[in-house]
């Protein structure tokens, strides 16, 4: 019976994106998401009110208030550490929420005129798929994806010229479900003993499992680097060191898509280049903000979050539907910020899709829900483009070319109203 629940718990917390744990353990990251605004503008530093007398008046000494004066940058360092009182920078490291040098030079050499945001969710994240196959249907050209946790996986995927339909066929066979979960579960039962291996091995970052089940997969559909991809594609992740979070776009694809699936304390933490990341979801579940900074004219944002609605009081009787009610506030409240980010929000309503599941016909109404939520927009993206063509001089009855395949289809043609 214990068996059975820990597993179910595996299950509960593995890929929702905002890189938050149903344990002890991970109250840090619960507070490290919570704290951290997620905006790319650095929070403002504290600073005094400073009222303005209209009319000059002579003030007794005795009851003259002295002039509270901005600190300076020294005054800001020694109130960081060990000062009575603090400035609110010192609560957390300025929201950093960009993308590396390396990422944006990729993208921007292909000057990107539509650059596709893809968010992160676990088995909800199957809607992307079907995203991507309404932009294949309608002829709309992909020219970078940046993606977190699960949408990393997804664009990554994509971004290899992996079709569509084998994208899909990985979801419905559980061979990506499997490989997420792989060792989870051993690791699990074998924890009693795990003590006594690290005597001779070290103690490992801590984590159910280190995720190679997973990496083994990644590395079996991707190239071993980025600029291997036919599309320009960034991973984003957060940095457990210093707390920023960036997206990755060069160096070893395969893990650093892992990286930005490293769920804590369910995943160990990826090292790469002597820095210790996880998912990235903790900031920036939906990487819009991410995209823009990238040089794209338009971004198209993909959000699988589950919407926050009114729900009985009796359902919070239950850990997990309060855990999980938690964790769905937290991600709408900075997804939210995020989305106001994109050019064009594709949010289909996967709320019936849990976070891990393997049931056929789910996922494939998830799939579904995505295609028709992009279905609805596509009109819209293709007259955006089509007015960017004309101020560009391009013409826009030149075919558009996808990876999977060729579109040339009625509706591509046609002109948008």
């Amino acid at each position: 019976m214990r068996r059975h629940t820990q597993s179910a718990l595996v299950c509960l917390i593995l890929f929702l994106g905002a890189g938050l744990a149903a344990n002890a353990d991970s109250a840090e990251a619960w507070g490290a998401s919570k704290m951290s605004p997620d905006s790319d503008s650095a929070p403002p530093s504290a600073t005094p009110l400073k009222i303005p007398v209209k009319d000059p008046v002579s003030v007794p000494s005795a009851f003259a208030k002295p002039i509270l004066q901005r600190p300076s940058k020294t005054d800001s360092q020694d109130l960081h550490h060990g000062a009575i009182n603090r400035t609110v920078d010192a609560l957390s490291p300025p929201a950093n929420i960009s993308a590396s040098a390396d990422a944006v030079e990729a993208f921007r050499e292909t000057k990107p005129r539509l650059i596709l945001a893809l968010s992160g969710g676990g088995c909800k994240a199957v809607a992307e798929i079907g995203v991507l196959r309404s932009f294949e249907q309608h002829g709309i050209k992909i020219d970078g994806i940046v993606g977190t946790s699960m949408g990393s996986t997804v664009g990554a995927l994509y971004c290899a010229g992996v079709s569509v339909d084998d994208i899909e066929k990985m979801y419905l066979d559980d061979s990506m479900q499997n490989a997420m979960l792989k060792g989870a579960i051993w690791s699990v039962v074998t924890s009693p003993i795990k003590p006594l291996t690290y005597l001779f091995k070290g103690r490992p970052y801590a984590g159910i499992t280190s995720g190679n089940g997973y990496l083994k997969l990644l590395q079996s559909k991707l190239p071993a680097k980025f600029s291997d991809l036919k599309i320009p594609f960034a991973a984003v992740v957060t940095n457990l060191t210093d707390g920023e979070t960036t997206a990755l776009a060069s160096g070893d694809l395969p893990r650093s898509v892992l990286a930005s699936n490293c769920v804590p304390t369910l995943y160990r933490p990826m090292m790469l280049n002597g820095k210790l990341y996880v998912d990235g979801g903790l900031k920036a579940n939906l990487p819009s903000t991410i995209a823009q900074g990238m040089g794209a004219d338009i971004v198209v944002a993909a959000l699988v979050d589950t919407a926050i609605k009114p729900v009985a009081n009796r359902q919070f009787k239950s850990k997990k539907n309060l855990m999980m009610r938690v964790m769905d506030i937290m991600l709408a409240n900075a997804d939210k910020q995020q989305a106001h980010a994109s050019d064009i929000l594709i949010y289909p309503d996967v709320d019936f899709v849990p976070g891990m599941t393997k049931d056929r016909d789910i996922l494939k109404r998830g799939i579904a829900a995505g295609q028709k939520a992009a279905d609805t927009v596509a009109s819209r993206i293709k007259a955006e483009l089509l007015a960017l063509d004309r101020s560009k001089g391009v013409n826009p009855n030149q075919l558009v070319e996808i990876p999977s395949k060729q579109v040339d289809s009625e509706d591509s043609k046609a002109s948008p109203e």
